[in-house]
């Protein structure tokens, strides 16, 4: 019986053999010639390699000599300009105040750069520095910001940018900054004064706000105070008066960059400037932010009240010099 069984298996292995044979060959074949291909594709190959080898080490010896060069010529734009070890450190400590706060940093920025470099090169540096630097905010920003009040104060400061411009028209340009001056000076004596926030927080207020944010800023560049006595008087909490202030200053500064930007054309010193003050304002906002997060102040008073006191001094003063 075992004999019959192996008998039979043998004859079906056979004839399974004999059937899968020419399917087995033209596998077989198929596989030659596949493997023939790619031997001619390899070839082929070898063929062209030495070109296309060539042409890469050029291209890697440009970048690489690319590499070399444009540091080297950075460096030597870098020393060539002058006053550079004195505009890092007042970006820096901006940045700082910008970081923690939420505000500060162009007052301090211009008035710093105001020293060494002529305003009509400073103002697009410090606008430049801050409106980039706040993108790294934005993020914490919009989750902690109060929308609807950001939303009102943009679109007042949209509102009010007209106005003061037809008063720039209307009124001789001094008279009106010492005016705007004296109403910020009034502003710091109304927070001194008062002890605790407002709990009027009418949309009436926010937006009456605005509008006074975006005349001052159109008529005599004065428009961030109004703002500061806002968000301090108001019931918003340390976390959402930074936020949503963050995110009003972001937009006010991109109007202005547009504003600049149509009405006269930057120079490379300007660009320069930026690219080369960029990394240390960074690294002050940086510093700025891990303070906050580790330990947030229970008011903003002692840091705004002193730069409304000195945007107020700036402006009589140049206010003064062109009378």
């Amino acid at each position: 019986m075992g004999e019959r069984h192996r008998i039979i298996k043998q004859h079906l292995s056979r004839e399974h053999r004999a059937l899968l044979k020419p399917e087995f060959m033209l596998l077989t074949t198929a596989k030659r010639r596949s493997s023939s291909h790619k031997v001619a594709i390899a070839n082929n190959f070898t063929h062209s390699m030495p070109g296309a080898m060539g042409s890469l080490n050029w291209l890697y010896s440009v970048c690489a000599l690319g590499s070399i060069l444009l540091p080297y010529l950075l460096f030597r734009k870098l020393c060539s300009m002058e006053n550079l070890v004195y505009l890092v450190p007042i970006v820096f400590f901006a940045g700082i105040v910008r970081g923690y706060a939420g505000f500060g940093f162009a007052v301090i920025a211009v008035i710093g750069l105001n020293l060494f470099l002529d305003p009509i090169k400073s103002v697009p540096i410090v606008l430049a520095l801050d409106f980039i630097c706040s993108i790294s905010l934005i993020r914490e920003a919009t989750k902690h910001a109060d929308k609807k009040t950001f939303r009102i104060l943009a679109s007042g400061s949209i509102l009010g940018i007209p106005i003061g411009l037809l008063l720039l028209y209307l009124l001789p340009a001094i008279w009106l900054k010492l005016a705007i001056c004296s109403f910020v000076l009034i502003l710091v004596m109304l927070l001194i004064k008062k002890a605790k926030p407002s709990q009027n927080d009418s949309f009436g207020k926010k937006l009456l706000t605005g509008v006074a944010s975006g005349v001052g800023t159109s008529s005599a560049s004065i428009g961030g105070p109004m703002i500061l006595y806002y968000i301090l008087s108001s019931p918003l909490n340390v976390r959402a008066q930074r936020a949503t202030m963050i995110l009003f200053f972001i937009v006010s500064e991109l109007v202005a960059l547009i504003g600049l930007g149509l009405s006269q054309s930057s120079s490379n010193e300007v660009y320069l400037a930026i690219a080369c003050l960029l990394v240390p304002t960074m690294i002050g906002v940086k510093i700025g932010q891990f303070f906050f997060n580790k330990r947030p102040p229970t008011s903003f008073k002692s840091i705004s009240l002193p730069l409304m006191v000195l945007v107020a001094v700036v402006g009589f003063s140049q206010a003064f010099r062109s009378m």
